[in-house]
């Protein structure tokens, strides 16, 4: 049977347990064990179990230096209380080195403890499933290869207005509104259920639905229709359209829903771009072949053109005339499948097309965009002139173009314009001329717009010149 001596702080035990020595056992304690199996005239031994630490001390009442048999003869020779007294100093020096023992063991587990986390910061950073520094985009940013819709109208002689139509990182598409009265951009409606595939060519379109009608223009009776087009998941051509009273009111009434054109089923290929010019629709075909539609009897109706083109063929469609685009007059310019760029032009719905010009080599899948100014104001039967601007293979802005009867040219633009992103396109803004007030001979419209590190570019040429409006703002 053991006898509990005494218990320190720490809950240190000594115990006798008989002849065989002393042990001394602090219970639990970073499993140190100090034991005299020897008696302790004989030394003392301390044993750690720390780190694989051994502090061992044979010297003279267990404190240092080197036993001699002299030492040990005349230890034997003294009485027995004497060796009492021993072995009570001998517990006592025991429980000293023990004490200093512990003590330095419990110091150095502090030292040795792990920091102590503090919420809300860590010396690793955890894993986040998102790159350092990154962040959700806002809710008004561009899909990284959105199509951008563009149209507008003249509503006075020196003021317009333009509609803009880009997708959304969440698929939906954003209409955005322009007016030259205060030059600034605002959003006019987020276009949910579209239910548009991400990265759908969109091309945009616009018409003053009773002028177009040919019924009078009233107060009550004064909407500008907005037609949007656009692919959905399965490569359907897809029609939506926005109504806006033209009014200064900001009650003015708008309507907006899903077009005829939906309900079709007309299969674009699944890389095919889009063109439109009211009321012509031009896409292409898996055959790549290009395909209209064209809206005519409250209805729209589907034809081949007969012309092929370059699988992915950028488009762009402008009036051949004032006059003649109103009864389908159109420009059709695009990439053949030698990579040559080709115009071609019909004076009315009924005509077949037949080439214009120019006939010039641009890279395979070419961003491009076109857009077209009457050359007279006098009359509207007059010639167009015509600007085309397409990207080059070291990614710079080229412009084609015809404004005089000296034929057509080409010539570098301004470095500041940059280059679309990857991947993307161009569209140029024609106004409609299907408006009270009709197209101008004016470059106040002649704009283009394209991505630039995922921003919307715009760009202006006044006749002579390019120059970078700048991004638009995206509220």
């Amino acid at each position: 049977m053991s006898t509990i001596f005494d218990r320190d702080a720490s809950g240190l035990e000594v115990r006798l347990p008989g002849i065989g020595g002393l042990e001394v056992r602090p219970p639990d304690v970073g499993g140190l064990e100090v034991s005299t199996k020897t008696q302790i005239a004989q030394g003392l031994e301390a044993f750690s179990g720390y780190d694989g630490l051994e502090v061992v001390n044979n010297g003279q009442n267990g404190i240092g230096g080197t036993k001699t048999q002299d030492f040990i003869e005349e230890t034997e020779r003294k009485p027995r209380r004497n060796k009492l007294w021993l072995i009570l100093a001998g517990v006592a020096l025991l429980l000293v080195v023990v004490g200093a023992v512990l003590g330095s063991i419990l110091r150095s587990r502090h030292s040795h403890k792990a920091p102590a986390k503090t919420p809300g910061a860590s010396a690793t950073p955890e894993a986040s499933g998102k790159p350092p520094g990154s962040s959700d985009p806002p809710p008004t940013a561009v899909y990284a290869t959105s199509g951008i819709g563009v149209t507008g109208w003249w509503t006075g002689s020196s003021s317009f207005t333009i509609r803009l139509i880009y997708q959304r990182h969440n698929g939906d598409l954003r209409l955005m509104r322009y007016h030259s009265g205060d030059g600034k951009w605002s959003a006019l409606a987020d276009l949910t259920g579209t239910r548009a595939k991400l990265g759908t060519p969109i091309a945009a379109s616009c018409f003053n639905i009773p002028f177009f009608f040919f019924t009078p223009v009233t107060s009550s009776n004064n909407f500008t229709q907005v037609e949007i087009f656009y692919l959905n998941e399965a490569n359907e051509m897809q029609e939506f359209y926005f109504r806006e009273q033209d009014s200064p009111s900001p009650s003015a009434q708008t309507f907006n829903g899903s077009g005829i054109m939906s309900s079709k089923g007309w299969k674009a290929a699944g890389d095919s771009k889009i063109a439109s010019y009211w009321p012509s629709v031009i896409f292409q075909d898996d055959s790549d072949q290009m395909q209209e539609a064209y809206y005519a009897n409250l209805t729209w109706a589907q034809s081949e053109l007969g012309l092929k083109c370059q699988n992915n063929s950028a488009f762009a469609e402008v009036p051949y005339s004032v006059a003649a685009g109103r009864f389908g007059g159109e420009k059709l310019i695009y990439q053949q499948d030698d990579q040559k760029l080709r115009i071609e032009e019909r004076n009315n719905s009924t005509d077949k097309f037949h080439v214009g010009a120019p006939s010039i080599t641009i890279p395979a899948n070419a961003a491009m965009g076109a857009f077209t100014v009457p050359r007279d104001s006098d009359t509207t039967d007059g010639a167009m002139n015509t600007y085309i601007l397409w990207q080059d293979s070291t990614g710079a802005l080229q412009m084609t173009w015809e404004d005089d009867d000296t034929g057509w040219r080409t010539s570098s633009t301004p470095a500041s314009l940059g280059g679309p992103d990857k991947g993307t396109g161009i569209s140029c803004l024609t106004p409609t001329l299907w408006a009270v007030a009709s197209l101008l001979s004016d470059y106040g419209m002649a704009r283009c717009y394209y991505l630039v590190d995922g921003n919307i570019r715009e760009v202006q040429y006044d006749g002579s010149n390019w120059s970078v409006i700048g991004n638009v703002q995206l509220y």
